[in-house]
Formats: C-alpha cells, sequence, structure tokens
C-alpha cells in the first residue's frame, strides 16, 4: 500500500473513532450522573406534583432508586428485584415487561460501554502514533472534513430533536428496540417512566448533543492550533 494510502487511512481512522468516542464519552458521562437526575426530579412536575410525591416515596427512596436502577445497566449480572414502601405499602417496585425492557436498554447500554472502550483505544493508539512520528498536519485536514459532515448530521438531528422530539424519540425506539413494544410505558403506573419522564428525556439529550459538539470542537482547535504551528514554524 502505497504511503499517502496509508497515512490517508489512519488520519480517516482516528477522526473517525474520535468522532465515535466523543459521542459515547457524553452519552455515558450525562446518563450516569447521578447529580443530574437528582437536578431533574428537583426541577420536573408530574401531574402537578414533584417525581417522588408522585410516585409516593420519598426524595431519599428516589435517590437510592436512581442509583440501584443506574446500577443495574452497567452490571450484566445484577438483578432488578428492589421492593420499596410505595404510598404506604411495601411493593415490587418494576413489573415484569418493565423489568424485560430493562434487560434490552442494559445490553445496549453493554455494547455502547464497549465500543467506547474500543474507539478510545484505538483513537489513542494511533494518535501516540502520529505524534511519534511527528506528522499530525494531514490529520487537522483530514478531520475538518470528518467535522463538516458530522455537522451535517447533527444539524438534522438536532432540528428533528427541537422540532419534534416525540418522533425522534419514538424513532430511536424503533429502532434500537424493534423487536417488542415495552418501551410504551404509562406515566400514571409505571414507576420506571417516572423515574424518567419524557421531558427528562429531552434535557438528557439535549445535553449531550451540546457535549458531543463541544468535545468535537475542542479536538479541531488543538489540531489547527498544531497546524498552525507547524506552517509557521516551516
Amino acid at each position: 500500500m502505497p504511503k499517502t494510502n496509508y497515512k490517508k487511512i489512519i488520519n480517516i481512522v482516528i477522526s473517525l473513532s474520535y468522532v465515535l468516542f466523543s459521542f459515547l464519552l457524553a452519552v455515558h458521562f450525562w446518563s450516569f450522573n447521578e447529580s443530574f437526575y437528582e437536578s431533574e426530579h428537583n426541577r420536573l412536575k408530574l401531574y402537578g406534583k414533584s417525581i417522588a410525591e408522585h410516585i409516593g416515596i420519598s426524595n431519599e427512596d428516589l435517590k437510592e432508586l436512581t442509583s440501584f436502577t443506574l446500577n443495574y445497566l452497567n452490571d450484566p449480572d445484577a438483578s432488578l428485584d428492589i421492593q420499596m414502601v410505595v404510598n404506604g405499602e411495601l411493593r415490587e417496585i418494576f413489573t415484569d415487561d418493565e423489568k424485560l425492557h430493562m434487560v434490552d436498554v442494559r445490553k445496549l447500554n453493554l455494547t455502547a460501554n464497549y465500543l467506547l472502550i474500543i474507539s478510545g483505544i484505538v483513537f489513542s493508539v494511533l494518535m501516540i502514533y502520529l505524534i511519534y512520528k511527528k506528522d499530525l498536519n494531514d490529520l487537522y485536514y483530514t478531520y475538518r472534513k470528518v467535522l463538516f459532515y458530522a455537522g451535517i448530521v447533527i444539524g438534522i438531528l438536532g432540528l428533528w430533536i427541537v422540532i419534534d422530539f416525540d418522533s425522534f424519540w419514538t424513532m430511536f425506539h424503533h429502532i434500537f428496540f424493534s423487536g417488542n413494544d415495552l418501551w410504551l410505558l404509562d406515566l400514571r403506573k409505571d414507576i420506571l417512566i417516572m423515574i424518567v419522564p419524557p421531558e427528562f428525556f429531552f434535557h438528557l439529550v439535549t445535553i449531550i448533543v451540546v457535549s458531543f459538539i463541544a468535545l468535537l470542537v475542542v479536538f479541531y482547535m488543538i489540531l489547527k492550533s498544531l497546524n498552525g504551528r507547524k506552517v509557521r514554524n516551516d
């Protein structure tokens, strides 16, 4: 393989792996940020009540339940069996359908975790190689092209999210949970969706997209600065 093509492939792989790594990093950070959940739980209302009040549990129990649920998503051997006092009555928190849906969510999350690690390793190893070779100039131009196309995709999805989040969220579930309709939960009786109501997911997706864009721009500015320094030195 000609050296030029070899370098081009490395630069493309670095650019694409960074885009994937940045996206998955933003998703993981905010999806498992318990402070973010607590802030949303304190702010959001369901049918005129706080989330904890609507469920029928205390704020402390809501924090415990949230932590328990998030830990489940990162542990392939964990169980979602948990009992709490709800409206003065001890009961199993999640129904069988909710548990089955969370099995699907956990599979998706664990897959995303593996991709996060793999993309991070690929990006890091190839970046170290280019730094060692002192050959980062072409990467700037390749990444700029990748960033352009990524920006188009992000822009389209961003407009969709802002204009009609419900249809975006429905399409997301049809793509990633196509085998069943267990994700269709009831805000009046299913505690799983009470913990993370639709408005919560709108805020979550929004902050993920903003963080993702910030990570893309930071790397672009670093490469641009390094490229400008090389041009001046030449």
